[in-house]
């Protein structure tokens, strides 16, 4: 499955869309324009092939959408990239304190595991929050964001019987 493949699925996911709406949709860095009708039919035709994808006649436009097929594996995907991400988090804290393996024992590793999964979801939302924000120049929104997470560390800290307070 390429690239397009898969950006197609993704997008459908969200929607169902014409075969322009799509094209209007993906982006081709090789060439700097959107995708051509001439390489966006055979992706098309292909993830029909394989009944990833369906279509409908209205207004005389097709309009394509998931099969079922194609959700579970959009799904399947999805659930992949929580756990690439759970793990590049986990990566990250592991470089920043590199001997936690050798420090902790494996219970101690197994909730820290536990924990990324259940709060990294939510701090991700955070950052990317905040990137929207920065982006808009909002820096008012930005310092709220900066303070919310501070007076979080404070009391976690306060409730914490670690040595950082």
């Amino acid at each position: 499955m390429n690239d397009y493949s898969l950006r197609i699925l993704y997008i459908l996911n969200l929607k169902e869309m014409t075969g322009y709406g799509l094209s209007k949709q993906l982006y081709n860095s090789a060439t700097g324009k959107n995708i051509s009708n001439g390489a966006l039919i055979p992706v098309l035709n292909h993830l029909m092939t394989d009944n990833f994808i369906t279509f409908n006649m209205r207004n005389g436009k097709k309009y394509y959408s998931l099969t079922e097929k194609g959700k579970k594996f959009v799904g399947n995907v999805l659930d992949l990239n929580e756990e690439v991400r759970d793990q590049a988090i986990f990566d990250a804290i592991d470089r920043e304190f590199p001997y936690i393996n050798v420090f902790t024992d494996i219970e101690d590793y197994t909730v820290l595991k536990e924990l990324i999964r259940e709060i990294g979801h939510p701090i991700i939302e955070i950052i990317r929050q905040a990137f929207y924000l920065r982006k808009k120049g909002d820096e008012e929104g930005i310092d709220k964001i900066k303070k919310m997470l501070e007076n979080i560390i404070i009391e976690a800290r306060e409730r914490s019987p670690g040595k950082e307070k």
